[in-house]
């Protein structure tokens, strides 16, 4: 697939295009994404969003940052040409509802912008970059950035204006895609050490929040780990 100029467009036009190509029984492709969807037609490539209208807004004007992003990565890679990678953790760790009246007084501590966090303390993403994403209308974009790093594309074909059972692989880059699955899996990793410094009071954890039962001695615990972490945190109550 050759280079196409790119229009961003309103989630409502996605139907208007497609019902186009249909009236002109036009040939295409289509790919749907998490924040995005993808239409292919003649010279251009619709992008169109499925966020509301206020993060389409913010989406759309920190789309700098996977251009800032896929070159602070290549450049990380050469300097590191062997990445290797933390064990694999699951990524939810949760033992049922959280009830205080069986439990006693439970707590959490979220960590703000995890993986945009984790990338800078690895040297993946560099200062520049970094505090160009921290704008928190870029939530999704950080997030998009770092997701999307060597990812395949794959799109179904639109033949004379119908979607049909055929695709068109774009390949990825293998390298690139390792990058991510690092930030991940140390993420993950440092819930279960964590967890194992919390012992039987851990309680839960999701990504990059982890809950446990509440007292001086355990938020210590939490506090000190992430902080040595270099990472950023705030108190659920």
């Amino acid at each position: 697939m050759k280079n196409k100029l790119v229009k961003y467009a309103s989630a409502t036009s996605e139907t208007f295009i497609f019902n186009r190509m249909q009236s002109e029984k036009a040939d295409g492709y289509i790919k749907k994404g998490v924040f995005t969807n993808e239409i292919v037609w003649g010279n251009y490539s619709y992008i169109f969003s499925k966020l509301d209208r206020k993060k389409q807004t913010a989406f759309r004007k920190g789309m700098f940052l996977f251009g800032m992003v896929r070159r602070d990565a290549k450049i990380f890679l050469q300097r590191n040409t062997k990445i290797k990678l933390p064990k694999k953790y699951g990524q939810i760790d949760y033992i049922g509802s959280l009830n205080e009246d069986l439990l006693g007084k439970v707590t959490g501590t979220d960590l703000n912008h995890a993986y945009w966090r984790i990338a800078y303390n690895l040297g993946i993403i560099s200062e520049q970059t970094y505090i160009k994403g921290l704008n928190d209308s870029f939530k999704s974009v950080r997030l998009a950035s770092l997701s999307t790093l060597g990812k395949e594309k794959k799109y179904q074909k639109i033949k004379k204006g119908e979607i049909i059972d055929d695709y068109l692989i774009i390949g990825g880059e293998e390298e690139l895609k390792s990058i991510y699955i690092l930030i991940r899996y140390t993420c993950y990793k440092y819930m279960n050490e964590v967890k194992k410094l919390l012992g039987k009071d851990f309680l839960c954890y999701k990504t990059d929040c982890i809950y446990y039962i509440d007292n001086k001695e355990n938020r210590k615990k939490v506090k000190d780990f992430f902080n040595q972490k270099n990472l950023l945190m705030k108190q659920l109550e």
